[in-house]
C-alpha cells in the first residue's frame, strides 16, 4: 500500500511523515540539479523521467516492506496544473506536460498512490510556520502559497476517480487501522485512468 502525504510548503507534511509513518516514511528526495533543457518537449520528458524515476523508488519500498508513506507525490503533473490554472504557464505548455506524462502513465511506469493524505492549512499559518523554522530556506514558498487552492482542487478530481481515498488534513491520530483498511486501489495507473483525471480536471 502507497500513502502520499502532500500540501504546500510549510504545510507539517515532513513532520507528520516523521511522527506517524517510522520506518515506513520515504522522506522527500533530494533537489535535482541537473540542468533542465530548453526545448519544451525535452524539458517535458525531463521532468517525467525524474518523477518516474522517483515513483520507481516508492514501489521497490513497498515490495520490501508492504506499506510506503511517501513525503510529497512522485505524481508532480499537478505542479504545471496548477501553474496553468493561476496563468504562470500557456495552456501548450500545460498540454505537452500532459501528454508526456499519459505516455509513461498508460504504460504503467508512473501512477496514482493509494491513498493521499492532503494539508489544507490556511496561508496565514503557512507563513507563520516558515518564520517559525528558520532551518529550511522553502524556494519557492511564495509561489506555493498562490498555488494552494488549485492544490486542492488537483485532489478534489483524484478522490472522484475512486471516492475516499484522499483524505484532506494530516490525521492527528496517524496511521489509524480505517486508514490502513483502504488498501490498495482498484487502478493505480493505464490510458483509461488518466483520461478520466484529465476529464475531472476540466470539470474544475
Amino acid at each position: 500500500m502507497i500513502i502520499v502525504v502532500e500540501g504546500p510548503s510549510g504545510a507539517g507534511k515532513t513532520t507528520w511523515c516523521r511522527t506517524h509513518a517510522g520506518a515506513n516514511a520515504l522522506l522527500e528526495a533530494l533537489p535535482d540539479h541537473a540542468t533542465v533543457p530548453t526545448e519544451p518537449h525535452a524539458a517535458a520528458r525531463f521532468w517525467v523521467e525524474r518523477n518516474v524515476a522517483r515513483w520507481q523508488e516508492v514501489l521497490a519500498r513497498e515490495a520490501r516492506d508492504d506499506l510506503v508513506v511517501v513525503d510529497t507525490d512522485p505524481f508532480k503533473l499537478h505542479f504545471v496544473w496548477t501553474l496553468f490554472r493561476t496563468g504562470e504557464v500557456s495552456e501548450a505548455e500545460w498540454t505537452i506536460q500532459r501528454d508526456v506524462t499519459r505516455e509513461a502513465f498508460g504504460s504503467g511506469r508512473y501512477a496514482l498512490a493509494d491513498v493521499f493524505l492532503v494539508s489544507d492549512v490556511d496561508d496565514a499559518t503557512l507563513r507563520a510556520r516558515r518564520e517559525s523554522d528558520p532551518s529550511r530556506t522553502r524556494s519557492n514558498f511564495e509561489r506555493h502559497v498562490l498555488l494552494r487552492d488549485s492544490l486542492l482542487r488537483w485532489y478534489s478530481a483524484i478522490d472522484r476517480l475512486e471516492p475516499g481515498r484522499v483524505v484532506f488534513g494530516l490525521p492527528t491520530a496517524g496511521l489509524t487501522p480505517d486508514l490502513l483498511a483502504k488498501g490498495k486501489r482498484a487502478r493505480r495507473s493505464g490510458p483509461e485512468l488518466f483520461d478520466e483525471l484529465v476529464k475531472e480536471l476540466a470539470a474544475v
